[in-house]
C-alpha cells in the first residue's frame, strides 16, 4: 500500500484496515515470488552503507540545531511528511532527528545497527536482532517516523509491565518530537482507553488491542464498510456522544517478540464471550468427575503425544451402565462420552503448576511459552469448569463466544505490518508465506562473546541432577552468576528444592511469583546470585552484570529442558552475552524427560543408554540427534494446527461472505 495512504482520512476513511482476502494457491506463490523479486531488486537499500549514508547526510545539519530551532525543524518535517508520505529522503531525514533528540532528552543515541533496523521495519518488514541489542530503542525511528506523517502507531508488547514501562521511558522522546503517548493495559475502563487511542503512538499487549478491535467489529455490526462507519461517527456527532469505537483503525503496528506472537501464540483463538448460567452445571461437573473415577485404565487410551484420550469399547460400555443412575441428560450417548473424554483430560493431561496454577480460589492457566499466568484465559467447552471442580474452586459459568478472531487473522488487517525478534529466521518462510512478511536479519552492533557448551543429555535424572549440582556448585563458589531455565513451575519448585538442599542460596521465578518477575530477572546479572526462572520469564528486560561479573566470566545460563520449538532455547540462551558481555551457556537432559520419554519408544530409549558410560553423558553427536527429532515433532505438530485455523478461516470466511459478516 503507498505511504501516504496508511492513515485515516477521506481516501481509507475514518477506521482504515486492510482488506480481508483468501487467494488460492497459485496467486499466493505468484504473490510471494513479485515480493521475492521486489526485494531482490532494492536490497542494496537495505544494507549499512546505503541507509547510513541517507541519514548521516542529514545527521551533521540537525545537529546544530538549537532546541527552538528542532521544534521548527519537526514541525517543518511533519507538514512534509504528510504531504508527501514516508518518501525515502524524508525518512532518513527523520532518522536522524529522532536519533539526535534521544540523545538530547534520554541521553540515548540509536546504534548503526539500530537504524538498520528502523529502516527495514519502516518498510514493513521483521528484523532479527540478537538480544541485547536494543529493541525497545530501535523501535522509536519508525514508530515516530509514521506518527509524524499521521499515521496512527500501535507498539505491540508481551505484557502490560512492559507496555507500561517502554511508553513512560519513552515518553520524553516521544514529546520532544512533538508526539503523544499512552499505553492500554487490563483494567482500564472504556473512556480512558479511547482517550489513549487518540495518541500518536500507543503502547499496549496483542491481547489488549486485539479484543478492542473485536468491540469495534461488534459495534459495527453487518455492514463495516467505510461508509457505514462515517455514518455511525456523524451519528455520534450531531448527538453529541463520543465515538463508538476505541481505535482509530488498523494502520502501522510494531510487534516485539514478533515470533512469538505471530507464531507460537497463533494456534489459539481470542474469545469475547458471555457467561451462560445452568443452575446444573456444578452438578453435571461432578458426575463427569465421578464417572472418571469409576472408569480403570482398560477403559480409555491416552495419547500424550497428541493430547487426545480415546474410550475404548469396554469403557463405553461401562460408562452406560454407570450413567443410568444419573440425570436424563446423562443418557444421551454422545453428549455423555463428550463430557467424560473432557473430565478425562482434566483429570490426567491437564497437571497443576504445570499447565494451570490455582490462586485465590481460581485456575489461572500458565502460558506454556512465557511461564506466566494469564488470569483472563480460559478452556473451552467444560474444560476449564472440570477443572475448577477438580481443583474444588469455586466453579465460573460456561461462556458463549460472542466474536472470536486468531492472530494470523487479525494482524493481516493491519496496512502496514512489521516486528521484531531476537530469533525468527527459523520461521521466516512461514511469516513469509501466511503474513507476507520478509526476515532481515540484522548483525549486532558488537561481535558476540557468548561461549556455548555443549548440551548434555544423561542416561537418568539421577545423575542429571547430581551432575548439575556439581556445576551449579563449582561456577557458585567463583561468585559468578547463574539463571537456570525450566519448562514449567513443578520443574522450578524441583529445582529449588534441589538447590536448598545443597545449601546453594537463590531466588525463584514463576508463574506464582509474576509481579515480581523484572526485578528480580533485572538483579540476575549480580555477583554469587542463581536465578530460575521458568522458560522466559522476564523476556524484555535488561540482565545488567554487577561489578567484577565481566571479568569472571558473565551471566552463565542453564537450560534442564529442550523447549518445544530451537528458538525458544535460542532465547534462554541469549539471555547471556548481551550487548558485547560475556557470558556462557549450557544444558542438562536425561534420557527421561518428558520430552523425549513421551515421544522415543521404551526399548529404544534404553539400547541409547547403553551409550552412557561411567555416569557420564551421551557422546555430543548422539545427544544433538535424539534432542532434535522430539523437538521438530513438535514444532511439525504446531505448524499444522496453525495451517488448520487458516483453512478454517477459510472456510469461516466463504460462509459468513454472504452475510456480510466477517467474525
Amino acid at each position: 500500500m503507498p505511504d501516504n495512504k496508511l492513515r485515516p482520512g477521506v481516501t481509507l476513511g475514518l477506521y482504515p484496515q486492510q482488506q480481508e482476502t483468501w487467494p488460492g494457491i497459485l496467486e499466493t506463490q505468484i504473490r510471494l515470488f513479485v515480493a521475492k523479486m521486489k526485494y531482490q531488486i532494492e536490497r542494496r537499500k537495505y544494507t549499512h552503507n546505503y541507509i547510513l549514508k541517507r541519514v548521516n547526510a542529514f545527521e551533521a545539519e540537525v545537529q546544530k540545531l538549537s532546541d527552538q530551532e528542532m521544534d521548527q525543524h519537526i514541525n517543518q518535517l511533519k507538514k512534509r511528511l504528510h504531504q508527501f508520505g514516508l518518501k525515502e529522503s524524508l525518512v532518513a531525514e527523520t532518522f536522524a532527528t529522532v536519533r539526535e533528540v534521544s540523545f538530547r532528552v534520554i541521553g540515548k543515541r540509536h546504534f548503526d545497527v539500530q537504524v538498520l533496523a528502523g529502516w527495514v521495519m519502516i518498510n514493513g518488514m521483521l528484523v532479527e536482532m540478537e538480544t541485547g541489542q536494543g529493541k525497545t530503542l530501535t523501535a522509536t525511528l519508525p514508530a515516530c517516523t509514521a506518527a509524524l506523517a499521521g499515521i496512527p502507531v500501535h507498539i505491540v508488547t508481551s505484557n502490560d509491565y512492559l507496555a507500561e514501562r517502554d511508553e513512560e521511558i519513552l515518553r520524553p522522546l516521544y514529546q520532544g518530537m512533538g508526539l503523544t503517548s499512552g499505553s492500554i493495559v487490563d483494567g482500564m475502563e472504556t473512556e480512558p482507553r479511547k482517550d489513549v487511542y487518540k495518541c500518536d503512538i500507543v503502547h499496549s499487549t496483542s491481547q489488549q488491542i486485539t479484543f478492542d478491535y473485536l468491540r469495534d467489529r461488534m459495534e459495527m455490526g453487518d455492514d463495516i464498510g467505510k461508509l457505514q462507519i462515517q455514518f455511525k461517527h456523524l451519528q455520534n456527532q450531531q448527538q453529541s456522544k463520543p465515538s463508538a469505537f476505541l481505535l482509530r483503525g488498523l494502520c502501522f503496528t510494531i510487534i516485539d517478540e514478533a515470533d512469538s506472537l505471530l507464531i507460537d501464540e497463533a494456534k489459539t483463538p481470542l474469545i469475547i464471550s458471555q457467561t451462560r448460567e445452568n443452575e446444573k452445571q456444578n452438578q453435571s461437573y461432578a458426575d463427569a468427575l465421578y464417572l472418571v473415577k469409576s472408569l480403570s485404565d482398560t477403559d480409555f487410551k491416552i495419547n500424550e503425544t497428541h493430547q487426545e484420550i480415546i474410550l475404548t469399547s469396554t469403557g463405553k460400555t461401562k460408562l452406560l451402565e454407570l450413567a443410568k443412575t444419573l440425570d436424563d441428560e446423562w443418557q444421551q450417548k454422545r453428549r455423555r462420552e463428550i463430557m467424560v473424554i473432557q473430565a478425562l483430560k482434566a483429570t490426567h493431561l491437564f497437571i497443576r503448576d504445570k499447565h494451570y496454577l490455582v490462586r485465590d480460589d481460581k485456575i489461572e492457566i500458565i502460558d506454556a511459552l512465557t511461564g506466566r499466568s494469564m488470569p483472563d484465559r480460559s478452556w473451552e467447552h467444560g474444560l476449564h469448569q472440570l477443572i475448577e471442580a477438580k481443583e474444588g474452586c469455586e466453579i465460573t459459568g460456561e461462556r458463549d463466544p460472542l466474536a472470536r478472531i486468531g492472530y494470523q487473522k487479525f494482524f493481516k488487517r493491519y496496512l502496514r505490518l512489521s516486528g521484531m525478534s531476537g530469533t525468527v529466521t527459523e520461521v521466516a518462510g512461514e511469516l513469509n508465506k501466511v503474513y507476507g512478511l520478509r526476515v532481515v536479519k540484522i548483525p549486532t552492533h558488537q561481535p558476540t562473546k557468548r561461549k556455548m557448551q555443549a548440551e548434555k543429555v544423561y542416561k537418568n535424572t539421577e545423575q542429571k541432577w547430581q551432575a548439575f549440582v556439581q556445576k551449579i556448585t563449582q561456577i557458585h563458589q567463583t561468585g559468578q552468576p547463574i539463571l537456570i531455565g525450566t519448562n514449567t513451575v513443578v520443574d522450578s519448585e524441583l529445582i529449588s528444592d534441589i538447590l536448598n538442599k545443597h545449601t546453594l542460596p537463590h531466588q525463584v521465578l514463576n508463574a506464582m511469583q509474576d509481579k515480581q518477575e523484572a526485578d528480580v530477572i533485572a538483579k540476575a546479572g549480580q555477583l554469587n546470585n542463581i536465578t530460575v526462572a521458568t522458560n522466559m520469564a522476564g523476556r524484555g528486560t535488561d540482565i545488567s552484570l554487577g561489578e567484577g561479573v565481566e571479568e569472571i566470566g558473565g551471566l552463565h545460563v542453564i537450560a534442564t529442558a529442550r523447549n518445544d520449538a530451537r528458538r525458544i532455547d535460542r532465547q534462554l540462551y541469549g539471555r547471556c552475552a548481551r550487548q558485547g558481555d560475556s557470558g556462557s551457556a549450557e544444558a542438562f537432559m536425561s534420557l527421561q524427560d518428558e520430552n523425549l520419554a513421551t515421544f522415543y519408544p521404551t526399548t529404544m530409549l534404553k539400547f541409547i543408554a547403553g551409550f552412557c558410560r561411567n555416569n557420564k553423558p551421551l557422546p555430543i553427536w548422539l545427544g544433538n540427534i535424539i534432542l532434535i527429532l522430539p523437538q521438530k515433532w513438535i514444532e511439525y505438530k504446531h505448524f499444522k494446527v496453525r495451517t488448520l485455523l487458516i483453512k478454517q478461516d477459510k472456510q469461516q470466511a466463504k460462509v459468513l461472505s454472504f452475510t456480510g459478516r466477517m467474525e
